[in-house]
């Protein structure tokens, strides 16, 4: 018995280890930098849009210390010259960074800076696929930053930078 016992111990410590090499070789495999190609978020009950436009411009980056940091700003911004075009160009930008989690085809990024204070102390969950050069980010069902009070489901498709 106390054989079985020792065997099933090191079965799990064996798969244990095994999960966190599989989270680590996909967190190698984000390490980079990557551009922003589209972003659309689909309203529940409601029609697809893009928050900042057709053309958004945005960085996401992934350190291999394990944190991220992602910004997205609306395409054609001017420099503002009065307080009211500030407000403005504040909500035509998204930032967020923190450390982040792997688990499967999940991320999990504990935010800890955001240029939006809703998002600050938070967990963003999302959901990823990674093809070649190519990732997509989808958003769980949640509650937007963007269009407050309202359900959503975003998301965002990137490219590697070289």
């Amino acid at each position: 018995m106390v054989l079985l016992r020792v065997l099933a111990a090191a079965i799990v410590w064996v798969c244990f280890q095994a999960g966190f090499a599989l989270a680590e070789d996909t967190a190698g495999q984000l390490a980079g930098s990557w551009k922003l190609s589209s972003w659309t978020i689909q309203i529940i009950g409601g029609e697809a849009t893009e928050p900042f436009g057709p053309n958004p411009k945005g960085r996401a980056v992934f350190a291999a210390d394990g944190y991220v940091t992602f910004v997205i700003v609306a395409a054609n911004r001017k420099p503002a010259t009065s307080n009211e075009e500030s407000a403005v160009l504040l909500k035509s930008l998204l930032a967020y960074s923190g450390k982040f989690m792997i688990e499967g085809d999940k991320f999990t990024t504990k935010v800890d800076i955001s240029g939006n204070e809703l998002l600050t102390g938070q967990d963003q969950i999302r959901f990823f696929k990674l093809e070649g050069d190519k990732l997509t980010i989808r958003t769980a069902e949640q509650v937007s930053s963007v269009f407050p009070g309202k359900r959503v489901v975003g998301s965002l498709t990137w490219e590697r930078e070289r």
